[in-house]
């Protein structure tokens, strides 16, 4: 059996994935079916600091340790369009999700994820997720 890592969210994972999950506290999720859209994403991303662990579709990233040590998710409407279980697997994910709509809020999502309309607009996106990487204010 292999050792285990304590890593920040508070998961224990196999040190087969090594150091990858030391910086989880600043990974991002992307899931994005469209390539050359997800690899642009990635690219702005980790421009800015941010570690990525990109995906082309909601249940390959569900599959992996990604899903849960990220702190918070970019998906694209079209990864929801090919997943008929995609609410429910947005649920699961218990993170922030940005979601990323073609001007049209997608039918059935009950809970609100944060939507930005494509076409992106300046650092639209560095913002909403350096928002959500930043510690919540403390009740006075």
């Amino acid at each position: 059996m292999l050792p285990a890592k304590r890593v920040p969210v508070g998961i224990w994972l196999p040190a087969l994935f090594g150091n990858r999950f030391l910086a989880a506290a600043s990974t991002v999720l992307i899931i994005v079916p469209d390539r050359e859209f997800r690899r642009s994403l990635e690219f702005a991303l980790e421009v800015e600091g941010f570690a990525v662990a990109s995906y082309a579709s909601l249940s390959e990233a569900m599959a992996t340790p990604d899903a849960w040590s990220a702190f918070c998710a970019v998906v694209d409407d079209g990864a929801l369009r090919i997943d008929p279980f995609a609410q429910h697997t947005l649920d699961r994910l218990l993170k922030p999700v940005i979601l990323l709509v073609d001007g049209f809020s997608p039918a059935g999502l009950d809970r609100g994820p944060t939507v930005l309309t494509k076409p992106l607009q300046g650092r639209d996106l560095i913002e909403m997720v350096r928002a959500q990487s930043a510690p919540s204010p403390t009740a006075a």
